[in-house]
């Protein structure tokens, strides 16, 4: 078990340096998260911001690169109480991951409205009102992902407004481009937060056996070096436990 615990958390370092490197990835280099900003900043648009995820990378990384930490300690120094922390920071963030696979899911149904609706009205108002600060978004918008206006070419027409050269190579609305590549990609982020789930649950379960384990061993209580753990211990209660069986 202990060697089970070292190993599950080292896949936990390594994933937690994955995601602090996604999210600074992201931070940094994605233009569609940045431009939503933008939006969100100068105009009524409702649709929730993807800048926060880099930030939910980050901090997510940095806690599970802080548990993976002390499951290694508490594993390699036999202690009780890091082990017991361990399974409960453990427990908590696997309630929290838990509400975001299932919030992951039913914010997918919400795509058409958040997205489709709040980004029609926003262009609305910005060709009614003549905002100039917000149509250059929706340029900046329509540049990065390669699309038109909200629906199409279509919008522009109806608005007796010229459309941006770009239209006429990629004449697809940009709610359509940006839902599509949300469904897509919700479905990878819940399979793999459910992978993650399932070994934090294996390191959970670990935690409290090893723990529950090394209170039948009051010869290890008390260390806080591995060296001074003596192996023949361990190996003496082995045989003298199978021996009595």
């Amino acid at each position: 078990m202990r060697g089970i615990l070292l190993l599950l958390n080292s896949i936990f370092a390594l994933l937690a340096f994955v995601l602090i490197g996604l999210g600074i990835y992201i931070k940094v280099d994605n233009k569609f998260s940045a431009v939503l900003d933008k939006l969100t900043d100068i105009s009524n648009f409702e649709g929730q911001s993807l800048g926060f995820l880099a930030f939910v990378l980050i901090g997510g990384g940095i806690v599970t690169l802080l548990i993976s930490l002390s499951g290694c300690l508490g594993a390699l120094w036999y202690s009780r109480c890091l082990l017991y922390m361990y399974a409960i920071i453990l427990g908590i963030v696997m309630v929290i991951e838990l509400a975001g696979f299932i919030l992951a899911f039913a914010y997918k149904s919400k795509l058409e409205s958040v997205y489709r609706n709040s980004l029609k009205t926003v262009f609305i108002n910005a060709v009614q009102k003549n905002q100039t600060q917000v149509m250059n978004a929706f340029h900046d918008l329509e540049f990065a992902l390669k699309c038109c206006a909200v629906n199409g070419i279509v919008d522009y027409t109806s608005a007796g407004q010229d459309a941006p050269s770009w239209c006429y190579l990629h004449q697809e609305g940009c709610s359509n481009v940006i839902i599509d590549s949300l469904r897509k990609n919700l479905p990878i982020i819940g399979g793999t937060l459910g992978s993650v789930l399932l070994l934090e649950l294996l390191g959970f379960i670990g935690a409290i056996l090893l723990a529950v384990a090394l209170k039948t061993l009051p010869d290890l209580e008390g260390s806080s070096n591995p060296r001074e753990v003596n192996p023949d211990i361990l190996l003496n209660r082995r045989r003298n436990y199978h021996s009595f069986a």
